[in-house]
């Protein structure tokens, strides 16, 4: 009996400590492993759905503005262990964001100024949504488009020979507003991505959540609310969207859910049901889903706006709790479509520039209480 009663301690004992809100990063996040080096600064990763490619934006040496690339993945016994050279897929002049593949794997979107930089200011600052040393700051280019590149694979020969190759020849976009921020529906239907299509000339900073069909018809608007939402992603059911919100108008970020409204034909009508799980005086974005749909992740200014951490929330809001503990920024983090790894981008590099790291990963048993 004594020997079962401490059998039965030693148990609940490991349960509480495997249910225990992590405390540092190895409770959670174990090989981590820097995969982008030489660039001025690199980031803002994705996986292709076979976990054989990477596409990100990069600074290349010597040059002011991001650009995109996509990498082959090195794997060594069913382990990642890093990326082969990466190969930019973008234009110059350009700037270039929000990378992203299709789920069948044959198309890419980015977000491009390609073709309109004559037009604009080739010392600009990046697009979107800017951290600063102490400030927020909002960069719209009324030049930058949505692309989609397919077969980019079978064109990749092109691009390996000619630095200059260009991927960015399909607009999917064309209307002299920002349109970016763009990804895919698990089926490969929908384009969900951020504009200021609908602002007025006062207030570019107006931006809102529109869905499309992948190639640009079918235009819905999703948010109406004054103020920026953006970086929108769909749950790996389809069903939902996660995204970010400056919807009190006061620079801080929050993360939010909404359920998308389809109709008999199976179109996307618009959301409901918003839920913001996020609030406070932090920055709370970049949040991205994990493979379950039970759990997103997103990077917060709650330790400090020089030092962003990852936190981790139950997607119903219910329990939170903190993923990295580096000094210097983490942020923008994605899953593997398997959940087994963590992708973000991060400053924790020997030489003070930003990069992308790769880590495993394991969802919190502290989250997983109370499924």
């Amino acid at each position: 009996m004594l020997r079962q009663s401490i059998a039965f301690t030693l148990a609940t004992l490991a349960l509480v400590g495997c249910e225990a809100m992590p405390t540092k990063e190895s409770d959670t996040l174990t090989d981590i492993t820097q995969l982008t080096t030489g660039f001025e600064k690199a980031g803002e990763a994705y996986f292709s759905n076979d976990v054989k490619w990477v596409i990100f934006q990069a600074t290349p040496r010597g040059e002011a503005q991001y650009q995109m690339y996509v990498a082959p993945v090195v794997s060594e016994r069913g382990e990642i262990a890093g990326l082969k050279r990466p190969v930019r897929i973008s234009p110059s002049p350009s700037r270039n964001t929000c990378g992203y593949f299709s789920p069948d794997g044959n198309s890419i979107l980015f977000g491009s100024t390609a073709g309109k930089e004559a037009a604009d200011d080739p010392n600009a600052a990046r697009p979107g949504y800017q951290r600063s040393s102490g400030s927020y700051r909002w960069d719209f280019s009324q030049n930058m488009e949505i692309f989609r590149a397919d077969d980019w694979q079978g064109a990749m020969a092109g691009a390996e020979a000619n630095p200059a190759f260009d991927f960015a020849k399909h607009a999917v976009t064309d209307n002299g507003a920002y349109d970016a921020e763009c990804s895919f529906s698990p089926n490969g239907k929908f384009i969900v991505f951020a504009s200021n299509r609908d602002a007025d000339a006062q207030h570019q900073s107006d931006v809102d959540l529109y869905v499309m069909h992948a190639d640009g018809s079918h235009v819905v608007r999703l948010t109406t609310a004054p103020g920026y939402d953006g970086g929108p992603f769909f749950s790996p059911d389809g069903k939902h969207i996660t995204y970010r919100s400056d919807r009190k108008g006061n620079d801080l970020l929050q993360v939010f859910t909404a359920d998308l409204v389809f109709d008999e034909a199976g179109e996307i009508t618009g959301i409901a049901n918003e839920l913001q799980l996020t609030n406070g005086k932090d920055v709370n974005w970049g949040p991205y889903w994990h493979p379950t749909g039970k759990f997103i992740i997103y990077a917060s200014s709650a330790v400090s706006h020089q030092n962003y951490e990852l936190f981790m929330t139950r997607a119903d809001g219910r329990r939170d709790c903190r993923i990295t503990f580096a000094n210097g920024f983490d942020g923008l983090p994605v899953f593997s479509p398997d959940g087994r790894y963590l992708m973000w981008t991060s400053k924790r590099t020997a030489d003070n520039t930003t990069q992308i790291f790769l880590a495993k990963f394991k969802v919190p048993g502290y989250l997983r209480r109370g499924d």
